[in-house]
């Protein structure tokens, strides 16, 4: 089953003066990973390398190695990802090289052991997928509407008024024409 991280976490480790921080985030859309890649570039600056794994699926994975020898840093990570069934997540490791070189054994173990603990510190969930659906409707039928939402085990997103009333909602199953009114999926 796909997982998904639920709270991000930050780790932070030394070895042989280089130090490393790992980052884990939950990505809600796929627009907020170059934000929060820009964003931690910007806040370390003085970095020697800025390492990263993304999984927006399964499928859809990509990792950067930011420099370090190839293999040794983002495809360790992104490994991790895999193997944990991790989507929607990201996973950063930002390297200080304060001392000697590490050699590719110790530097990729490390780049293993820097997302694997942030992993652990993180919470991880079950991926459950939604549904979602809008309907608009006269202001008279609201309170039937918020009805057959709860009876349905769904979760209001959005209302809004004005003359007439359009809400969005999301449901764990696929609702059909029994639902009672007509709506329309949101194609995410």
């Amino acid at each position: 089953m796909k997982k998904i991280i639920t709270k991000d976490a930050t780790f932070e480790f030394e070895i042989k003066k280089s130090k490393f921080i790992s980052l884990s985030f939950l990505l809600k859309h796929k627009k907020n990973f170059e934000f929060l890649l820009n964003t931690v570039k910007n806040e370390h600056k003085n970095a020697t390398h800025i390492v990263y794994a993304v999984c927006f699926s399964l499928e859809d994975c990509k990792f950067s190695d930011a420099n370090e020898p190839k293999g040794s840093a983002g495809r360790q990570i992104f490994q991790i990802l895999q193997r944990k069934k991790l989507i929607n997540s990201l996973i950063m490791v930002i390297r200080y090289l304060n001392g000697s070189k590490l050699g590719l054994g110790l530097l990729q173990n490390s780049y293993k052991k820097a997302a694997q603990e942030v992993i652990k510190l993180s919470k991880i969930a079950d991926f459950t997928s939604f549904y979602s659906y809008k309907i608009n409707t006269k202001i008279k039928n609201f309170n039937f509407i918020l009805q057959l939402i709860k009876k349905n085990d769904c979760k209001i997103i959005k209302k809004h008024f004005s003359e007439t009333v359009e809400i969005e909602f999301e449901c764990q199953t696929k609702l059909d024409k029994t639902f009672g009114f007509d709506f329309f999926e949101i194609k995410k």
